[in-house]
């Protein structure tokens, strides 16, 4: 498992932390889940966006095109060993 896909979208996004976000409102749901609620006709976006790309298994690109985009966002992907319950824990705190 990677720690980036357990990240809310807007920290993959690395959005502005004072903007209104209805997936914000809703950080128990998968973003593209509340936007669809919102607009069915949304997800053909989804499907392109890093978010949905990064969390889906069965995504198109390989992990090093993924880690290739996130390093030029800024972001370095961690991976984690399957049974590390304590660093589950203190990605909550993120």
């Amino acid at each position: 498992m990677t720690l980036i896909s357990q990240w809310r979208c807007w920290q993959i996004m690395q959005c502005d932390p004072e903007a209104k976000c209805s997936a914000k409102e809703h950080p128990e749901e998968e973003c593209w889940n509340v936007i669809g609620a919102h607009d069915p006709c949304s997800f053909n976006i989804c499907r392109d966006c890093l978010v949905y790309v990064v969390k889906k298994k069965d995504a198109v690109l390989s992990e090093e095109e993924i880690r290739s985009i996130l390093a030029h966002k800024g972001i370095e992907l961690v991976v984690l060993p399957a049974d590390c319950q304590a660093c589950s824990a203190d990605l909550e705190k993120v």
